[in-house]
């Protein structure tokens, strides 16, 4: 193999070159000393206490408590050594491993695992989370990033995989508009009536719903969303929060879950009721479900007491929270979901 070699002067020329580009271009770094890991998200766990903060009016502003104080930051989940997510035990001895098993079962320790009949189609294709993470939103990049919704955390990109997909019509007249997911998202979990109180030290309480699909603005596209109602003594609160359900279908939705639907004429009409009470039952709507502001959410607010779920009796009007820098979408949106075929 031939090698080339530099004169003196030619390279002390290039040296001073690399150093007034690197002067000019290339931003202060960190002290040696001080891992770029240390602020990554898996590092701080700085998500939910910021989503939470009344400063971006979240949780706190009707309980006074962070997130930390509430109980929903979970210890297991702050990342603060390698060995969380690399170690392996091979004879009895502590090794560092890059073995994808290792790393797959950290990941469900906090996030969690699919569940058994999800219909997900990269999990029943054997995927694992790194298959589609990068190291670089798991280690981070040297920026104290407040969310993982924030622009520039994610690098995960369904069109990385699917450059090339088909002109039909729906991905024609979506495909710069609408997230993938926001038609090929199979199920949202939404939960209502958590109450804060019951958090705090004792066992948490939940009431899970099924078959609602939130569509909200984020990120300059339409996405997926999933909504929780919080109770705090007689103070409630409504958060629409976009989401990536994991959750995902190949074949996408027809033209009329979206257009011109029921609930989009309900919306309209201003008649819309997501879950109803009532019967002692709770009952919610099943479809796509376009999030817009104004409207009044007519939800129910209830309290379990001896067991049993009966409505609060002097809860104060919900305060609406959307939540990771998403907004509802606008009455020109919702104008065009009324009319029954997609405008191209």
């Amino acid at each position: 193999m031939a090698r080339h070699h530099l004169t003196l002067g030619a390279a002390a020329c290039l040296l001073l070159a690399a150093m007034g580009a690197s002067a000019q271009s290339v931003p202060p770094t960190d002290p040696p000393d001080e891992s770029f890991y240390s602020k990554s998200l898996h590092f701080t766990n700085r998500g939910i206490e910021f989503v939470y903060s009344k400063e971006q009016g979240g949780l706190e502003q009707i309980t006074g408590l962070s997130a930390s104080e509430v109980g929903c930051v979970k210890a297991k989940c702050h990342a603060t050594t390698c060995d969380m997510c690399h170690r392996k035990n091979i004879g009895g001895k502590a090794t560092y491993s890059l073995d994808p098993a290792v790393a797959q079962a950290a990941c469900e320790g906090c996030h969690g695992t699919p569940e058994k009949d999800d219909p997900d189609v990269h999990a029943r294709k054997g995927m694992k989370c790194m298959s589609c993470h990068s190291t670089r939103e798991v280690h981070g990049d040297g920026v104290a990033y407040d969310s993982y919704m924030q622009p520039g955390v994610l690098d995960t990109r369904c069109e990385k995989c699917h450059s090339e997909i088909s002109n039909s019509a729906s991905h024609t007249i979506h495909r710069t508009k609408l997230a993938c997911g926001a038609c090929h998202t199979a199920k949202v979990g939404t939960c209502i009536n958590c109450h804060v109180a019951r958090v705090q030290g004792t066992k948490g309480v939940k009431m899970p719903l099924e078959g609602m699909l939130f569509l909200v603005n984020h990120g300059g596209r339409v996405t997926t969303a999933n909504l929780l109602t919080c109770i705090y003594r007689s103070k409630t609160m409504i958060t629409f929060a976009p989401t990536f359900s994991h959750s995902i279908a190949k074949q996408g939705r027809a033209c009329a879950d979206c257009h011109d639907s029921a609930i989009v004429r309900g919306i309209a009409a201003g008649t819309f009721a997501p879950v109803t009470w009532a019967d002692g039952k709770v009952t919610n709507v099943k479809g796509v479900i376009p999030v817009v502001d104004p409207l009044a959410w007519q939800l129910p607010f209830l309290t379990l007491t001896d067991g049993k779920w009966t409505p609060l009796a002097d809860a104060a009007p919900p305060v609406l929270h959307f939540s990771g820098t998403c907004a509802p979408l606008t009455r020109e949106q919702l104008a065009k979901l009324s009319k029954a075929e997609p405008e191209k």
